[in-house]
């Protein structure tokens, strides 16, 4: 037999090309952070008021260990910059985060910064502009939005800009919301709420209908509500509306519409009843939870390299399918780096690799279930990847090389793609996004 070590001196190394489409891709998206920009009345200096909400994933940044403390630090530079492109004003927070659990930084715990900044701009137009700066690696991220600031006190009846919610819970009298800092509307699937303020300077009306209306690209109407009644005082009233699950959306991106009417008798209404209108984009992109649930007994039996046994046999145990999927669910919900925005990244990430493992590795079973399948879902792409053909077994081996000098090295014993993994001998970590 040919001791493997003095064997490898003798291979032919062959580059493989196979994951370089999917990391170039991973590099490309835009999904650090997230963020959003809602305007509102400043009741005091008769302004507007512009709210800049950010999520940032603890994953998503560089944390380096002090001790035994594990920080990370970055900069938050907001501009807004006007129609003629002056920059306006400028806001930048120095942010430092700690933690003593090298889990919690890595998105074990789905934990992420948010912030809020507010400005007060004048009557205008402006793009708010977003950089993220790692302090660690000097790595940045950037994003930006188009908002309108109107002269709310030249109108006897205004509204806000829309805030999207994707929760809103009662605490001893008081609403608790949770922003959704995102357009993506995608994985809302019980449908979300709207945040908006009505300002009002005639104190005799006392009720408003309002009705919501969604267009697509074009400009066509894809589905609108019925008016629905509110109460207001003179001044500033908050107001939140529960949008439903809007299941008319193809991928792409819309307008959401809220327009004020004068209460009415009917339903039938035209813009002589308008009060006040505004609007704010949304997007939906077809989700891979679509997919992954329409076989949810596949999908549990899937999550081997992800989860743990007591806690797949906790999600088996659900007596029916409801049960199953609300256990299948609340399991990735506890593993979402950015709670509080439209997508999961760990959960669409998990489900890619294995569609890409169906796609590439399959031999006599499924592409998930070979060796070279569980060690790219587990790990991803690896940093480089080498084809060996050596002399005495006629057999072909294939090296994948990760950081820090770990590898994997499997062997086609038939010569017909079925690769099997020979060193190491076995594999007890789990995914974890973005390893």
């Amino acid at each position: 037999m040919i001791n493997l070590k003095l064997y490898l001196l003798f291979l032919i190394f062959v580059s493989i090309d196979a994951f370089g489409q999917v990391t170039a891709a991973k590099n490309q998206a835009n999904d650090k952070f997230h963020f959003d920009a809602v305007v509102f009345r400043d009741p005091e200096l008769n302004l507007g008021r512009v709210d800049v909400y950010t999520i940032l994933p603890y994953e998503n940044l560089n944390f380096i260990k002090n001790g035994a403390v594990f920080g990370a630090a970055y900069d938050i530079v907001i501009n807004i910059v006007d129609d003629e492109g002056i920059n306006i004003t400028t806001s930048k927070k120095e942010r430092v985060l700690n933690e003593t659990d090298y889990f919690i930084t890595q998105g074990g715990t789905a934990a992420f910064d948010f912030t809020q900044t507010i400005f007060t701009l004048p009557t205008g137009k402006y793009r708010v502009n977003v950089i993220i700066i790692d302090k660690f690696n000097n790595t940045e991220y950037e994003k930006s939005r188009v908002v309108t600031v109107i002269d709310f006190d030249s109108f006897d009846f205004s509204l806000s800009g829309l805030l999207l919610v994707s929760s809103i819970e009662e605490i001893e009298g008081k609403y608790k919301i949770t922003p959704h800092v995102s357009d993506h509307i995608g994985n809302l699937e019980d449908g979300f709420f709207i945040f908006f303020e009505t300002y009002d300077r005639i104190e005799s009306r006392e009720k408003v209908d309002f009705v919501w209306e969604v267009f697509d690209a074009k400009e066509k109407k894809i589905i609108y509500s019925d008016p629905i009644r509110r109460n207001i005082q003179s001044g500033t009233t908050r107001h939140y509306i529960k949008i439903p699950e809007i299941k008319e959306l193809v991928s792409g991106t819309y307008t959401l519409r809220l327009i004020a009417l004068n209460a009415l008798d009917s339903a039938v209404y035209s813009e002589n009843n308008y009060l006040a209108v505004t609007q704010r984009s949304i997007s939906y992109i077809q989700s891979v939870a679509g997919t992954v649930l329409a076989d949810l007994n596949l999908a549990i039996k899937q999550l081997r390299y992800v989860a743990y046994q007591n806690e797949l046999e906790y999600i088996n145990s659900g007596e029916t399918e409801s049960e199953r999927q609300k256990r299948f669910t609340q399991f990735w919900d506890e593993r979402d780096p950015s709670p509080g925005t439209v997508r999961n990244e760990a959960f669409d990430e998990y489900y890619n690799r294995i569609s890409f493992a169906n796609n590439t590795f399959k031999s006599y079973t499924e592409g998930w279930m070979t060796d070279m399948g569980m060690v790219y879902i587990i790990f991803g792409p690896p940093m480089s990847a080498d084809r060996q053909s050596g002399y005495g077994d006629n057999k072909n081996y294939e090296r994948w090389i990760y950081g820090n000098n770990r590898d994997f090295l499997f062997v086609d014993n038939s010569g017909f793609g079925d690769f099997r993994m020979v060193r190491p001998m076995s594999i007890s970590e789990k995914f974890k996004y973005q390893r």
